[in-house]
């Protein structure tokens, strides 16, 4: 029996590249696509796929919402998110909402693939990429969390140099805000310095 899936991806021209690719695979049968994240999940419910491939960064509701509704719902359908994001507080968060598999939109199609069959047979697949910033932060003894997109972006805007006044400008929060936002992060992060946000920020790949 193929393993069936649904794609859903606010970009056409890439979801329907990737559709192309998936109905080339014999033991892979596409049923549906998407282009947001409520279509996503009504797929979901009517189809009953063994694996959804959801983009992270949809409207209406991101591929990790999904993830979380069908962890929460308790169904079968295992979640494979597509992402541009490779820092590895990023591929927490999807763990932590229940996705299975966390695959890079930069990888080749056959990683895809792989993460597809490992999720159908149980396993988890995280893209070597993100798994080996995992394992130099552990190795380097830093502490990795799961961080929300805000998080993250206020700690890129850190690194880049920016003051809490232009973050605050930047994400339309006040300044109040970013102050709150930074010492969070630093007591989670078990960061005690600026310095050390910056150095953070390169080991996970938020700035090159």
């Amino acid at each position: 029996m193929p393993i069936s899936t649904i794609l859903a991806d606010d970009h056409a021209i890439f979801r329907q590249g990737v559709a192309a690719l998936l109905q080339a695979e014999r033991d892979v049968e596409l049923l549906a696509q998407a282009n947001n994240g409520t279509e996503a999940w009504e797929l979901i419910q009517s189809l009953h796929p063994d694996v959804a491939i959801l983009d992270v960064s949809m409207p209406e509701s991101t591929g990790i919402d999904v993830a979380r509704r069908v962890e929460t719902e308790g169904l079968d359908t295992r979640v494979v998110l597509l992402t541009m994001h490779d820092d590895p507080s990023a591929a927490l968060q999807a763990r932590e909402a229940g996705a299975a598999g966390y695959v890079l939109k930069d990888n080749s199609f056959e990683d895809l693939v792989r993460a597809v069959q490992t999720v159908a047979a149980g396993g988890t697949f995280v893209t070597p990429a993100v798994r080996a910033k995992l394992s130099a932060l552990k190795r380097s003894g830093r502490t990795t969390v799961a961080l929300s997109p805000r998080e993250r972006e206020v700690i890129r805007l850190i690194a880049l140099g920016n003051t809490g006044k232009e973050i605050a400008n930047a994400m339309y929060i006040s300044p109040r805000t970013v102050d709150t936002y930074r010492n969070r992060l630093m007591d989670k992060l078990q960061l005690n310095s600026l310095a050390d946000v910056v150095r953070y920020a390169v080991q996970t790949g938020m700035v090159t």
